[in-house]
């Protein structure tokens, strides 16, 4: 597959940006350089690799979850400006 300026045309206008006549040559043959890469990189034999999903080994840096004591909640309703039933009761927002 080789890009000309038809597709950089076409690639430019599906990415919305804006690239003059003039600069259309040479961003084909940049395109055409990382094609000719691409091409190297899946002649490579990786028969003896084993798949992985990252080339580095991923940890989790959070830390674990440990519930904590809080707010009162009765102390939260008395300051709420209206509550029924132990919870916060505001108003409607979508109509019925």
């Amino acid at each position: 597959m080789s890009a000309d300026k038809k597709l950089i045309r076409r690639i430019a206008d599906l990415s919305n940006i804006h690239i003059d006549d003039d600069e259309l040559e040479g961003f084909a043959g940049d395109m055409d350089a990382i094609i000719g890469y691409m091409e190297q990189i899946k002649n490579i034999d990786t028969g003896d690799a084993k798949p992985m999903e990252h080339v580095l080994p991923v940890h989790n840096v959070f830390r674990d979850d440990i519930p904590e004591d809080s707010f009162e909640r009765e102390k939260l309703i008395e300051n709420a400006p209206s509550a029924e039933d132990g919870c916060f009761k505001v108003p409607a927002v979508v109509e019925q």
